[in-house]
């Protein structure tokens, strides 16, 4: 099977997932990839797909007229055809919409991966609302990364025989947890400084952990941008400079270790002021398969990777009070955190392994071309 997979961008640090997905489908199909923007503009190797003048003439008519189906849909059309592609698989349901002119003009079945802000952000639905309902109409299948993002794409409209449920997964084989009793009061959170993962909550949480554990520490690591100077604005107002670390970004094995020399994973997930949410947090996912166990919210996919009181501790959006006891109540017991750490782990080898989510991809894929022939 000939499958082309659709990215808004090349490469985004924050973005593994997607290069994860790729990857894992190369090992069943032949896979093709466009990107660059919400409707892809370029090849791989960073090739147009249309000759510069229609680029060029798709580009000033978008502003003095809005879109123009043959200058934009020309190069994606001859792309797909000339590499006889069966299956579009769009990562964001925003790229899907763009998508189905070319697949429709050429009868080929579209998938649409939805994650979480592009079904939320309020923004992004103002624009797409109506766009999704033709979309809900043409995809083979709508796949969302958890229960919460399935149940908000039928609000939307969507078909629920057609939604599928498949997280991004994670390979647990890349992970591994601590061989040693972590006893070490050290906290560790990875991601992006955005307003859905709310760091400036999780330190305000942590700070109630250093009133009894003033040892403590906690690790922040992602990119400095967003609320990074909000976050450190606070640091400093509650005199925590010895206690939180700000790494910016990590390298994979730098994260797999940070993770094997902390006590537990911390993120305080909420629903962003535009509306946008969590699908289900990579970073958390590769906690659990290193043996932590979770302190984080019920927000988004959260409530199926981590399960209450057994894999980690979740409280309600916006409640730093409880976040922090939890620490605490890890701190005070480093034999129970173990415990729920590789509790957590087994719960990603069962239900959140890669290659099972790649299977279902691939089997949709199969079922989308099959259904199209």
């Amino acid at each position: 099977m000939n499958l082309c997979i659709t990215r808004s961008q090349k490469f985004a640090y924050s973005e593994t997932f997607i290069r994860d997905q790729i990857s894992g489908l190369q090992k069943r199909s032949t896979v093709f990839t466009l990107h660059s923007g919400r409707y892809p503009e370029r090849e791989e190797d960073g090739t147009l797909l249309s000759p510069r003048a229609f680029w060029i003439a798709h580009k000033g008519l978008k502003l003095l007229v809005g879109r123009n189906n043959y200058f934009s849909d020309y190069g994606v059309k001859k792309y797909l055809k000339t590499h006889k592609i069966d299956v579009v698989l769009a990562n964001y349901g925003i790229s899907a919409v763009h998508m189905i002119p070319p697949c429709r003009a050429l009868n080929i079945p579209l998938l649409a991966v939805f994650r979480g802000h592009d079904a939320t952000d309020k923004k992004l639905l103002s624009q797409y609302r109506e766009k999704y309902i033709t979309l809900f109409d043409y995809a083979s299948f709508l796949i969302a990364v958890s229960e919460r993002l399935k149940n908000q794409l039928i609000s939307l409209g969507a078909p629920e025989e057609k939604i599928r449920i498949i997280p991004s997964g994670v390979n647990t084989s890349k992970f591994s947890p601590s061989e040693e009793l972590i006893q070490e009061k050290h906290f560790v959170g990875v991601g992006r400084f955005t307003p859905k993962k709310s760091p400036l909550h999780t330190l305000r949480a942590f700070h109630g952990v250093l009133a009894k554990f003033p040892e403590a520490t906690l690790t922040l690591a992602g990119k400095k941008d967003g609320l990074y100077e909000d976050c450190a604005a606070l640091v400093k107002e509650l005199g925590m400079e010895k206690s939180v670390k700000f790494t910016g970004v990590l390298d994979h094995d730098q994260v797999r270790t940070l993770m094997q020399h902390s006590l537990a994973f911390v993120q305080h997930s909420i629903t962003a002021p535009n509306g946008d949410t969590e699908g289900t947090p990579v970073g958390i996912m590769e906690a659990s398969a290193s043996g932590l166990p979770v302190v984080s919210t019920r927000h988004g996919g959260i409530p199926d990777a981590v399960i209450h009181e057994k894999t980690g501790y979740l409280v309600e959006e916006g409640d730093e009070h409880a976040m922090g006891q939890y620490m605490i109540k890890l701190c005070e017991n480093p034999e129970r955190a173990r415990e729920m750490g590789l509790a957590g782990r087994k719960h990603m080898q069962e239900h959140y392994e890669h290659s099972d989510q790649i299977s279902k991809l691939y089997e949709l894929a199969c079922l989308a071309k099959k259904g199209r022939s």
